[in-house]
C-alpha cells in the first residue's frame, strides 16, 4: 500500500472539502481570526520560506505547521539532539518524522488548509515561539515530568486558545501520571471522558471513535479532554488518545504494515484534530 492510494481513497470516498471557517479562540501575535485563516490559505508561490526535514525549525508563516513537543524524560532517555535527525531513541520522538511527514501530505490533499509539507517544529513547553502555532502534539506521555517553567508555559498556552493533542501511550501508570501532571498545568480543571458525540469526532470527517483501533492489539481506547472551565460545551483544550497510537498508522500507511481501512481513520481523526484545533 502506498501513501497515494491512501489519499486516493480519502478523497473517492467522497470526503475532500473546503474548511468551513469556524469562529477561533487563537490570534497568532496580533493578527485577528479572520486575517489568521486567510493567511492559512496562503498560495504556494507566496510562501515566505521553504523548509526541509534537514533544517532546524520554520519561522511563523501563516502555514500549518505540525510542531512536536521535545521534552526531557522521567525514565532516563534525555531530550535527544537537536539537529535535525534530532530524537534518536528519545520517549518524545516515537514515529518522527515519517508521521507528521505522511500526515501533513494528508493534510494538504484533503482540506484547503494551508500547510507546510516540507518539514515540522520541534519546540518545548517553555519555547516562546509555540505561542505562534495554535496546535501541538505529544506522546509517551508516561515519561512527561514537565518543569515548573514547562507547565506554567503550557498552562498559558492552552487558557490563550492553544490546542494539544496527546497520543501514543497505554497502561494505567501513563494515564496517572498524566493526571498528575496535567493538574500541576491547569490546577482548576479535569480530564474526562469525551463523548462519541463531541464536535471533535464531526469538525471535518464524520468518526466513529469505536472504528479508530489501536494498532497495539486487543484493548479498547479511550478518548479523555480537558474543556474550558470544565465544561463540554465549551472549547475542547486537550485531546487525549489513550491506549491508542494514530501515529503509528501515519508512520507506516505507506509500507503496508497495517490496512488501508485503518490508516484511512487514523488520518481522518488527525484530520478533525487539525481543523477543530484550528477553528475552535
Amino acid at each position: 500500500m502506498s501513501l497515494s492510494r491512501t489519499i486516493a481513497t480519502l478523497i473517492a470516498a467522497g470526503i475532500t472539502t473546503g474548511l468551513a471557517v469556524g469562529t477561533s479562540h487563537w490570534v497568532a501575535g496580533n493578527t485577528t481570526n479572520l486575517e489568521y485563516f486567510e493567511s492559512m490559505l496562503t498560495l504556494e508561490s507566496e510562501r515566505p520560506f521553504q523548509q526541509s526535514y534537514d533544517e532546524l525549525n520554520a519561522p511563523y508563516d501563516g502555514l500549518y505547521h505540525f510542531v512536536r513537543i521535545r521534552y526531557a524524560s522521567s525514565g532516563g532517555r534525555g531530550s535527544g539532539g537537536f539537529g535535525r535527525r534530532r530524537g534518536g531513541g528519545a520517549m518524545w520522538a516515537h514515529d518522527y518524522p515519517r508521521a507528521e511527514r505522511n500526515f501533513l501530505s494528508i493534510m494538504e490533499e484533503t482540506t484547503f488548509v494551508g500547510t507546510q509539507t516540507e518539514g515540522s517544529n520541534i519546540l518545548t513547553f517553555d519555547d516562546p515561539a509555540l505561542f505562534s502555532f495554535p496546535i501541538a502534539y505529544i506522546v509517551e506521555v508516561g515519561s512527561w515530568n514537565p518543569t515548573e517553567a514547562e507547565a506554567s508555559s503550557l498552562g498559558d498556552y492552552l487558557l490563550k486558545g492553544g490546542f494539544l493533542i496527546i497520543d501514543d501511550f497505554r497502561d494505567r501508570y501513563a494515564l496517572e501520571n498524566l493526571e498528575f501532571q496535567l493538574d500541576r498545568v491547569l490546577p482548576e480543571s479535569n480530564m474526562v471522558a469525551v463523548e462519541d458525540t463531541d464536535e471533535i469526532f464531526d469538525s471535518f470527517f464524520r468518526i466513529l471513535p469505536d472504528e479508530v483501533i489501536p494498532p497495539y492489539g486487543p484493548g479498547s481506547p479511550i478518548w479523555y479532554g480537558v474543556y474550558e472551565d470544565n465544561d463540554p460545551t465549551k472549547r475542547l483544550m486537550i485531546v487525549i488518545n489513550y491506549n491508542n497510537d494514530i501515529a503509528e498508522y501515519w508512520e507506516f500507511s505507506d509500507r503496508g504494515y497495517y490496512s488501508i481501512d485503518l490508516s484511512n481513520e487514523a488520518y481522518k481523526l488527525g484530520v478533525n484534530y487539525v481543523v477543530y484545533g484550528l477553528t475552535h
